[in-house]
């Protein structure tokens, strides 16, 4: 079994483009035993939380009913990809982890230049941990003389506190959802104190659909039930480990998604000059940073516009938990659901996301399997920053500061 693994594990690599695989030696493990419970994370971007009700998924079915799963995970502001997974595995908001949104820029020009934060393969900014304020559980495991091992995870890629995964990839969208929890599998069957603790993997095709076509469309209903079937595989490969019932698994999506249709968009130009104005980011929200400092006179001029609400920074709802970093713009101007605001010549998508988590349409799922959790449980709602003290309890690593909260977490926990 061990040989044969080694082997698929050579050929994986070749097939995953090994010029995007990397082996970090920086912790000394020497006393570090081998785990007998590894904890396995898996993203599923966009991923709805009533997306289990579209298509059969027999696999997350059996997860489920064998394990917890949340009424819906709820996101931070704004329901964004990287703030959402940075968050996840930080237990901070975005205001304190600093990863605010998905394209955004850094007052400190001494230290990024003006170049701005940005996201996709091949990003430059994501690869560098210096943008990132807070301490990923990949991090607090590595500082702890325990492995993390990461295929695909918005910044494992990046030197965090002069930190990397033990083993990781940079991202690239060249392998498939099987192939990487293959690379998962093979990753268990690491001997001593070569065998992680901790495991990381993440899916983009359900996102990616329901920006094409949107959320009920054919083409995300068939990426859902691809994510079952790449889960179906990771249960396969784990039975026939036989240890199926000593890992634990936790499967998470970053926010979810709603229907933006063309004859909702908002064009900003009809109440703004753009040329006396910074417009960062479109469609949910844009943050905007007056060119005079006239914050007062620009903030006039957007209140008032239908399906919009617009706030001076530090005066947004309280429990979005974002006003206090220097990266956040002086003004934000946020949509109501299903509308986009839009500047001449842009288009938006079929779905979207990045609006008030208060909608329900914004909720991620939490499924969660194996030794620590209860079975057969459905358990309340609850938010992403509270995931990071459960992985630090389930791994029994002492977690960094944070703004979560174990006792609202061990809900779903075996007492």
């Amino acid at each position: 079994m061990r040989n044969s693994s080694l082997i698929l594990l050579f050929f994986l690599l070749i097939s995953c483009n090994h010029t995007n695989y990397h082996k970090y030696s920086g912790v000394e493990l020497s006393n570090y035993g081998e785990p007998t419970n590894p904890l396995i994370l898996i993203s599923i971007d966009g991923f709805r939380w009533d997306y289990f009700d579209k298509v059969d998924t027999p696999n997350f079915d059996r997860l489920i009913a064998n394990g917890s799963k949340a009424d819906g995970l709820k996101t931070v502001y704004p329901s964004k990809t990287f703030p959402n997974h940075i968050s996840i595995v930080t237990g901070n908001y975005p205001s304190n982890h600093g990863i605010i949104s998905n394209y955004f820029y850094d007052p400190d020009t001494t230290k990024f230049g003006k170049r701005p934060f940005y996201i996709g393969a091949g990003s430059t900014a994501a690869q560098d941990g210096r943008w990132i304020n807070a301490e990923p559980v990949w991090v607090t495991v590595e500082k702890q003389a325990k492995r993390a091992m990461i295929m695909f995870w918005p910044m494992s890629d990046a030197e965090i506190m002069g930190i990397r995964p033990s083993e990781y990839y940079v991202y690239n969208e060249e392998s498939n959802n099987k192939e990487r929890m293959d690379q998962i599998l093979s990753w268990l069957d690491y001997n001593g104190n070569a065998r992680p603790s901790f495991l990381a993997s993440y899916f983009s095709s359900v996102d990616h659909n329901g920006h094409d076509h949107g959320p009920n469309a054919t083409q995300t209903i068939e990426a859902i039930a691809e994510a079952d079937q790449a889960i179906g595989h990771l249960i396969d490969g784990l039975e026939a480990r036989n240890i199926l019932d000593e890992v634990n698994i936790i499967i998470v999506s970053d926010h979810g998604m709603t229907e933006t249709p063309s004859s909702k968009y908002i064009n900003i130009a009809e109440y703004l000059n753009l040329d006396d104005v910074v417009i960062v980011g479109r469609g949910p929200f844009m943050e905007i940073r007056p060119k005079n400092d006239n914050v007062d006179e620009i903030y006039q001029s957007l209140i008032g516009i239908e399906h919009t609400q617009v706030f001076k920074k530090g005066e947004t709802p309280k429990d979005f938990h974002y006003g206090d970093n220097n990266r956040i713009e002086p003004i934000l101007l946020l949509a109501d659901e299903h509308w986009s605001l839009v500047t001449p010549g842009y288009s938006s998508s079929f779905g979207s996301h990045g609006y008030d988590p208060n909608y329900r349409s914004m909720n991620g799922i939490f499924v969660a399997h194996g030794p620590v959790f209860k079975s057969g449980f459905s358990g309340p709602e609850i938010r992403n920053v509270h995931l990071y003290e459960m992985m630090c309890s389930i791994m029994n690593v002492i977690p960094a500061n944070n703004d979560g909260s174990l006792e609202i977490s061990k809900v779903f926990l075996n007492d």
